[in-house]
């Protein structure tokens, strides 16, 4: 596996350029072996839902409504896991997102200094874009290459 992407629309039939980097209708998250270590972290909780199928190469695979109702609460439960163990952000220096989740607030220091924030910044992205897809009733799209 190079890399995993989870997007609101089909993303490969599209020019980047005209799409997904210019309008907020388009969103995605990727993540890429070469750059993060998550690759395998993130492939793990998408096996969860997909079995086998994650060992495929997949492009703009259109995920049913179970499954994106399943990956959804997959990401929810990693963030549930993940935000305590994160430091708190003393003052207001190093703050640099407010995640409001589950009627709190977390301040979150996204710099180098606190991966794991970085890391529930990545889960919420795809928390949201799973939420949008089912609202919309539209499908989430997986590619896997």
């Amino acid at each position: 596996m190079k890399s995993i992407t989870l997007s609101n629309d089909s993303f490969f039939d599209k020019d980047y350029n005209k799409t997904f980097s210019y309008q907020d209708k388009y969103k995605f998250f990727s993540v890429y072996d070469i750059s993060s270590f998550l690759g395998s972290f993130y492939l793990e909780k998408i096996k969860l839902v997909l079995t086998n199928k994650v060992d495929e190469t997949l492009k703009d695979f259109a995920l049913s409504k179970e499954q994106t109702e399943l990956i959804k609460a997959v990401f929810e439960q990693q963030i549930d896991e993940t935000l305590p163990l994160i430091e708190p952000v003393e003052g207001r220096r190093y703050k640099s997102w407010t995640l409001e989740w589950k009627s709190k607030s977390y301040d979150m220091n996204l710099s180098l200094i606190s991966p794991q924030s970085m890391k529930v910044q990545d889960l919420y992205r795809i928390v949201t874009i799973a939420e949008e897809c089912l609202a919309e009733n539209k499908p989430m799209y997986l590619s896997i290459d």
